[in-house]
């Protein structure tokens, strides 16, 4: 039986409960409440890829803009700006899209309207290259959103010029409000997972988490995913507590117990030896 190849997250810990690592080109979700993680998560497991096994890494973020992000890379010992000299990490920051092609559309409709999207990009230093004429993103961005056939056309672009090999969606949450219908989002959502795995890619997907029993935001996300874990902040013994669980994963074991976890100056630590009894 061929051996699974396996994605180290670089977190302290983490890689104990996941035997190793995410399976190799997988599609795996990391979910929890505002504050619990879910983008330091993501950092570690971009960056590390890029320090420590070359392996190119593109980081998307919906909600905090790059400025943020960085800062907060730095404040745990990265160094984000040599690798991004490198051209082995890209940090897209799709904020400024967002905002610019939300209600308040500061861009018209059309060919017209992407060209002034390109320059805006190119004003703040983004690669805009992945906005072509044909794209599957101009209708969403015409409409007024950016969706998953936007991410679709950014990802493809950066495997195409960076060799990409480990995604970072920071977050889908941001992305399925935007969608009228459940089931819309759902089919979008899976279309989405579809194309990571054909682009051969190691992915991790942040959503929403609602509750400590690893229900997420639009009840949907978790059955995109090879491998999800939950972070949670819980109330024991009136004090708060960071904890973590796999709560699945494909095409392996892994430890299945509910673990805590502390932020430190070095990023996320998990506690492998001990337990918290819920």
């Amino acid at each position: 039986m061929k051996e699974t190849v396996r994605v180290p997250t670089g977190i302290e810990g983490m890689d104990t409960l996941l035997n190793g690592g995410f399976p190799k080109e997988t599609v795996n979700l990391v979910s929890g409440p505002p504050g619990s993680g879910r983008s330091l998560f993501c950092m570690h497991f971009i960056y590390s890829g890029v320090e420590n096994y070359d392996e190119p890494g593109l980081y998307i973020t919906l909600e905090e803009d790059r400025d943020s992000l960085v800062k907060a890379m730095k404040s745990f010992g990265q160094r984000p700006e040599i690798y991004e000299e490198e051209g082995d990490l890209v940090l897209a920051d799709l904020g400024w899209l967002t905002k610019t092609v939300g209600p308040a559309l500061e861009a018209p409709a059309g060919l017209a309207g992407m060209d002034i999207l390109r320059e805006k990009g190119r004003a703040s230093g983004v690669d805009m290259d992945w906005l072509r004429n044909g794209s599957d993103a101009h209708g969403e961005l015409e409409k007024g959103f950016v969706g998953f056939r936007t991410l679709r056309d950014i990802v493809d672009h950066m495997v195409e010029k960076k060799c990409i090999k480990r995604l970072a969606v920071d977050s889908v949450a941001a992305i399925g409000l935007m969608y009228g219908s459940a089931e819309v989002f759902r089919k979008e959502l899976f279309t989405f997972g579809r194309f990571l795995r054909e682009k051969k890619l190691t992915s991790v997907v942040v959503t929403e988490g609602t509750g400590a029993t690893g229900a997420v935001r639009f009840g949907v996300e978790q059955f995109l995913c090879d491998t999800h874990i939950s972070l949670n902040l819980r109330i024991l013994k009136g004090e708060a507590m960071r904890t973590v669980t796999v709560q699945k994963m494909r095409f392996g074991n892994h430890d299945s117990g509910v673990h805590p976890f502390a932020i430190t100056s070095r990023g996320l630590e998990v506690s492998t030896r001990e337990f918290v009894r819920v």
